[in-house]
């Protein structure tokens, strides 16, 4: 395990998370600047990435139904002959317990900053340091909720109320295993468009791509085409005198593209990557990780990744190494479980090397 103390200038210099969903108890002691998350399907790393979108959400925005629908606990009720979109929120509690004595914790060890949700009373108030009125009463699993971060209390309903001062929420993205939208895509090349980012995002898409992109653009469809679907992502390469559909250049150039464009649009915040290694061939992995951890410093964004391929360890470890960074810019943890028993065992840099040319298992 390092030495090094947290960097206290990130978002999250640790993290520790009580109650949410599997994980009853889980502490990270040091998260750096870009930290990977290894292990074995289903030890909880996705979960670790949803607590973090919740502590930057800080309860102001609903980021708890939105995991909720995301990881498929919702579904459709009909009331009255009339459809409702009903959220399992019990699912946010380990083991399902929603008691009034359930809260969930979540925030950086020593206990500054954490982020809590609780269920509510079905009446005018609730037992927290600052009262909030609970004023809807839902039906099936669809529990009012409360949250808090810091002094601020906050409750998810359709629209949050607050009292006290309000805190910020942090710029947080996330990219899923499988591929983005093309519109979501879009929406990210449209903000650093023109901008030293772009050169940034295509340079990243040159990592994978067969052929060089010169150029990139978002085009209508033809006036005369009658079609209704949204702009397209082009790219002009080089040697062809006409532009090609960004996905034709292959799924893993627009992996690498999305994460480039991810990272310039997370500027002071955070960025939340489940599988990383999907569509990142190992022959550039190290230029890949080149990418994010370099990008990653300059826009100051907080990346943390999930990985369980051995090729992605060793790409990290040989970008590290090769741009001498230290031990608070990348991070190795590998997340082990043991029935409900939950740890986070940490490789520094000098570990991670011998783990990847020895061939011992860290996933």
């Amino acid at each position: 395990m390092s030495s090094e103390t947290p960097d206290q200038s990130l978002h999250l210099p640790s993290l520790v998370i009580k109650n949410f969903r599997g994980i009853d108890e889980l502490t990270i002691p040091r998260l750096g600047r870009v930290t990977l998350l290894a292990g074995k399907n289903g030890v909880g790393k996705t979960t670790v990435l949803d607590a973090v979108r919740l502590w930057a959400d800080r309860g102001l925005n609903n980021a708890a139904d939105q995991v909720l629908r995301d990881r498929g606990d919702s579904f459709t009720a009909i009331d009255d002959r009339k459809k409702k979109a009903i959220i399992d929120r019990k699912a946010l509690f380990t083991n399902r317990d929603s008691s009034l004595d359930a809260v969930i914790s979540i925030g950086p060890a020593g206990g500054s900053g954490t982020f809590q949700i609780k269920q509510t009373k079905l009446t005018d108030a609730i037992l927290w340091p600052v009262e909030v009125p609970a004023t809807r009463t839902d039906v099936l699993d669809d529990i009012p909720l409360a949250t808090q971060f810091g002094n601020c209390a906050t409750l998810i309903e359709g629209k949050n109320r607050s009292d006290g001062p309000t805190p910020d929420a942090v710029t947080c993205n996330i990219l899923g295993p499988n591929l983005p939208s093309e519109e979501a895509v879009e929406l990210h090349w449209n903000a650093v468009a023109l901008s030293p980012d772009e050169d940034r995002a295509v340079a990243a898409l040159n990592l994978i791509a067969s052929a060089t992109v010169e150029r990139i653009a978002s085009i209508d469809p033809p006036a005369d085409s009658k079609q209704t679907h949204h702009r397209r992502l082009m790219a002009m390469v080089k040697g062809r005198d006409y532009p090609v559909t960004l996905r034709s250049l292959g799924d893993g150039a627009v992996r690498a593209f999305a994460v480039a464009l991810a990272l310039a649009n997370s500027k002071d915040g955070f960025l939340l990557i489940d599988e990383v290694e999907n569509g990142i061939h190992h022959s550039i992995q190290p230029k890949f990780w080149k990418m994010v951890l370099q990008t990653a410093q300059s826009n100051n964004v907080q990346v943390i990744a999930t990985t369980h391929g051995w090729d992605t360890l060793r790409g990290f470890s040989r970008a590290l190494t090769e741009l001498e960074l230290g031990d608070t810019d990348g991070v190795l943890y590998r997340i082990q479980r043991n029935l409900n028993n939950f740890r986070a065992v940490e490789y520094d840099k000098e570990q991670l090397e011998i783990i990847t040319t020895s061939g011992i298992e860290a996933r």
